[in-house]
């Protein structure tokens, strides 16, 4: 029977893969959506609570039917939330909040509470609390006087020519009683959502997400003076102020009554400093120091009895920081690149089986120590000119060669069998993942923050999904062995075996091969620009330019030799080259689920080999084992269906 692309059946199995995958990804982002107005509400309850309640009586019978409502709206989102190990916690608090409102407590305790709620759901949901880049300080100003002075007044007071007759009357940012309460991030919401019951709107529609934040870090500044500043800007030497405020979440997440807690009144001041100089703390953090820092936190989280924040912030660590720079760490040193993933997965693997925290402590100490190494031989200096071509030219090789293998092999296939016209398709495919990618590079970089897991998780599936269509046409391909069909693809001359359903399904498995690729690629040679310097950039340039002509020419040389072999031939050879693709791409994409966090580790003594998807796990051997031993039963099978009418069949 002539191949018709996807039959039905197995064209449902994947739409249910992709719903499945799509579904998971959604209920993610519904905690990501929901948590930030949960936390918004909470941040107005333990501002606004305190002055509606005074000694068990109601002062402000309007104010305390307010928080009433948003105490009861808070437990209604909460219920919606994901399933997180922290939502019964959660949501036994929201019933002692509305408890507590319920019978007057006082505003202390009822503050205390939702700043404890809000520090939990930052933490269970993985809400981003500060901004991708710096704030422009100077587009903050232009754009409160464009949008908010009118009310709130150009100095902040709440006292702008609108604020007359507004009940309740604008804010004023330089209230201490009121403004000591709100981190940055807080302003922030209330600037994205809006206020319910006032006259403040969202600005989510309006403004994007940058200009917001700028206009967030404006605003937060009224409230300190020119010279708590200059004092906190002399503070700022101390080492003990730059090991807490070690990057912009910090400064974004503190209010100036925690910094006070936390560091006395000099803590307020430091925290004055950095809201009106944000710009110093960005991008000083490498990805080493990033993976060292999480390491530590994934400890204390663990000592805290969390097991389940402590393997979050571990995987954390290897996918947004040692990730980064293992190409070029082994280009330097590949055993110690090993050494870093073997041990990092080692610690991980411990925090799953719950080991006593002796083992915890020394698996980090021994992650630490490599770390280290790692950050002498790649941060002491700007890398070498040869490394930085090295690496450039391993990066683009490593992540596009088995894209350009299966496109070469598909476009051979297409012009061997006449089929010129299909290769708008190829076309389409990898054209499209190539601007998808690069877009998605520049949303999770700019726009919106997409994890290291949803990276790899992305990757893994998309990787599973190719490997399971390579093997379904490599096995099709087999099939046209067999005498009688190959008799009835020869005389069909493949343009009836080609339908649009069949086009637009190889245009799919371009699109997989390539769409995989691009969104690491960008952000590896990201990271390598970096570390090369100035002086090693143009080296870095003129890798990458040698790894795409080593590409050509090998998808060339392919191409010109697979259509140059007899047409039986080439359908033999070309099977063989999707089942390996199949194996490689299976290989790679559990590596990718595994290190993600979502498929368990079982290491085995095996070389790692990425270059044929090889990785020393159980899990992924075990599946390109069952992938290579169902290819030979299936190749055993249909050469016994074969046996005795394979004669006479034409080169």
């Amino acid at each position: 029977m002539a191949y018709r692309g996807l039959r039905p059946a197995r064209a449902l199995i994947l739409l249910v893969a992709f719903l499945t995958v799509a579904g998971r990804l959604q209920a993610a982002d519904a905690g990501a959506e929901l948590a930030p107005t949960i936390v918004h509400m909470l941040g107005y309850i333990g501002v606004d609570y305190p002055g509606s309640v005074r000694n068990g009586k109601v002062a402000d019978a309007a104010e305390y039917a307010e928080q009433r409502e948003f105490a009861g709206r808070v437990r209604d989102l909460l219920g919606k939330l994901p399933e997180a190990p922290e939502k019964p916690a959660l949501l036994k608090q929201a019933g002692e909040l509305a408890r507590r409102i319920e019978h007057k407590a006082a505003g202390v305790d009822v503050a205390l509470l939702t700043e404890q709620m809000r520090d939990t759901l930052l933490r269970a949901y993985s809400v981003s609390v500060a901004p991708r880049l710096a704030p422009d300080l100077a587009k903050g100003a232009k754009l409160f006087e464009a949008q908010c002075a009118n009310c709130h007044g150009m100095d902040g007071h709440g006292n702008g020519p609108l604020a007359k007759g507004l009940t309740p009357a604008p804010a004023d940012f330089h209230a201490h009683a009121r403004q000591d309460q709100r981190s940055v991030y807080a302003l922030f919401n209330a600037i994205s959502l809006g206020v319910q019951h006032t006259a403040m709107q969202g600005y989510a529609q309006t403004l994007g997400e940058d200009e917001r934040w700028a206009l967030a870090f404006h605003v937060a500044n009224f409230l300190a003076s020119d010279e708590e500043r200059r004092a906190g800007a002399a503070l700022w030497s101390e080492a003990k102020y730059r090991t807490h405020f070690s990057g912009l979440r910090q400064v974004t997440s503190l209010s100036p009554r925690q910094a006070e807690a936390g560091f006395g009144a000099d803590g307020m001041k430091v925290l004055a400093w950095l809201r009106s100089n944000p710009s110093g703390l960005v991008s000083k953090e490498s990805p080493l120091a990033f993976s060292e820092r999480l390491m530590e936190e994934s400890l204390a989280r663990y000592r805290e009895g969390r097991p389940e924040l402590a393997y979050e912030l571990a995987v954390t660590a290897y996918l947004e920081g040692f990730e980064l720079v293992e190409t070029g760490l082994a280009t330097v040193k590949p055993a110690l690149k090993q050494d870093v993933e073997r041990e990092m997965v080692a610690y991980r693997n411990l925090i799953k089986s719950r080991a006593p925290e002796a083992e915890l402590i020394f698996a980090k100490e021994r992650i630490s120590t490599l770390l280290g190494e790692s950050r002498t031989l790649l941060e002491g200096a700007s890398l070498s000119a040869g490394v930085a071509f090295t690496s450039s030219l391993v990066i683009l090789l490593r992540e596009g060669l088995e894209a350009i293998l299966l496109l070469a092999v598909v476009v051979a296939f297409l012009i061997k069998t006449g089929r010129r016209d299909a290769l708008l398709y190829i076309h389409i495919g990898w054209s499209l993942a190539l601007l998808l990618g690069v877009a998605t590079w520049a949303m999770a970089a700019y726009v919106v923050d997409i994890s290291g897991a949803s990276r790899e998780l992305t990757e893994g599936v998309t990787a599973l999904l190719a490997a399971a269509i390579l093997l379904y046409v490599g096995f099709w391909l087999h099939n046209k062995l067999q005498a009688q069909r190959w008799k009835e693809f020869i005389e069909g001359k493949v343009h009836g075996a080609l339908n649009n359903g069949t086009l637009w399904s190889i245009a799919f498995v371009a699109f997989i091969a390539v769409y995989r690729e691009v969104f690491e690629t960008v952000l590896f040679y990201q990271t390598l620009w970096l570390q090369a310097g100035a002086g090693g950039q143009h080296m870095v340039l003129i890798g990458f330019l040698s790894a795409a002509a080593a590409l050509v020419v090998l998808a060339w040389l392919i191409f010109k030799f697979s259509v140059r072999l007899p047409l039986r031939l080439f359908f033999a050879v070309n099977s063989v080259l999707l089942y390996l693709l199949a194996v490689v791409f299976a290989g790679k994409g559990v590596a990718a689920l595994q290190e993600a966090g979502t498929l368990p580790v079982s290491s085995v003594n095996v070389p790692a080999i990425d270059v044929l998807g090889i990785y020393p796990t159980a899990q992924s051997l075990g599946l390109q084992a069952v992938l290579v031993i169902a290819a030979l039963v299936f190749v055993l099978m249909s050469r016994r269906k074969s046996a005795g009418t394979d004669r006479g069949i034409p080169d």
